[in-house]
């Protein structure tokens, strides 16, 4: 009797431990799954590269003016109302379209309009025609168009422009003719914004938008370093005696145009890359720094290293 209810107890502790296995064995596959299924989204969700859009061109984008639940923001499957520009050809049913939105009216150093920065925040497509007869009730008028979002980048809001797969490649230029755009001497290059944000400096792995581009040699994939100008400075009230009673804590911050001037060297702030270019503007990645990239830092185009 006591041999059996051993072996019993041995078999039913052999049991717990198979079902134990095939339980961790489960709970395993699911968050693998689960894994994958994140690291999907995460990699359909990598915003594309903003855009640097002719102004005469953004203009005329069809805007976005609302969506069938008038909301002011709006999230993925939402049906969306487009206004078409003046200019707009009608879309066809199911047009692949990326929602941009309108950022900085770009100028070189010297006062040029290079073009409109345009971001892109979402990806969606116009509805089919069976869509458009089962879920909106007015017949569609030549001037307007119906979408549905895809993918998201940030929430879309009314006032976004979108444009179709072919408007933004004929914006791209190629390596062939971006070589052929260069000229000699080659204009000088500078930041002049930030891609990534609106804050006044940007640090390693962010975006900024410099001048020159294909015209400056700057086609993409050019590796670049950035530096920061020689700057004037002038002396501060600490400089006359310490002892003498007017002297605070706040003086040394207080600048004094009477006392001698000094020149700060110019020097390197960081290094990049251009990933994407423009006839008279490219956009660099910043890969490494020592400080942080603000507009009105230089370009230089580094020697393509000896191996």
């Amino acid at each position: 009797m006591l041999v059996m209810r051993h072996h019993v107890g041995q078999r039913f502790q052999v049991n717990i431990i198979a079902m134990g296995l095939k339980f961790n064995r489960l709970v395993l596959i699911v968050l693998t799954l689960f894994g994958l299924c994140g690291l999907s989204a995460f990699v359909q969700a990598a915003p594309p590269l903003p855009l640097i859009v002719p102004e005469a061109t953004f203009v005329t984008l069809p805007r976005i003016t609302g969506t069938t639940l008038n909301q002011q923001m709006m999230d993925t499957h939402s049906l969306i109302h487009i206004q078409l520009g003046k200019a707009s050809n009608p879309l066809s049913p199911n047009t692949p379209l990326t929602v941009i939105r309108q950022g900085l009216r770009l100028r070189s150093p010297d006062g040029k309009i290079l073009g409109v920065l345009a971001i892109p925040v979402a990806q969606g497509h116009t509805l089919s025609e069976v869509a458009r007869i089962r879920e909106i009730a007015e017949p569609v008028s030549t001037n307007t168009d119906w979408m549905r979002l895809d993918v998201l980048y940030q929430e879309t809001m009314r006032g976004d422009s979108v444009m179709t797969r072919t408007e933004v490649k004929a914006v791209h230029r190629t390596a062939d003719r971006c070589a052929a755009a260069a000229i000699s001497p080659p204009p000088a290059s500078e930041v002049i914004a930030l891609a990534s944000h609106m804050d006044l400096m940007a640090t390693r792995g962010e975006l900024v938008v410099i001048s020159g581009g294909c015209q400056a040699g700057l086609g993409e994939g050019r590796p670049v370093s950035l530096w920061r100008p020689a700057a004037t400075t002038f002396g501060r009230k600490l400089d006359q005696a310490v002892e003498d009673p007017k002297n605070d804590s706040n003086s040394v911050f207080e600048d004094n145009p009477a006392i001698s001037r000094e020149k700060t060297p110019g020097h390197r702030v960081a290094d990049g890359r251009v990933v994407t270019a423009y006839d008279n503007a490219a956009i660099v990645q910043i890969h490494a720094l020592s400080q942080a990239v603000q507009p009105g830092d230089l370009i230089r185009i580094n020697a393509p290293s000896k191996r």
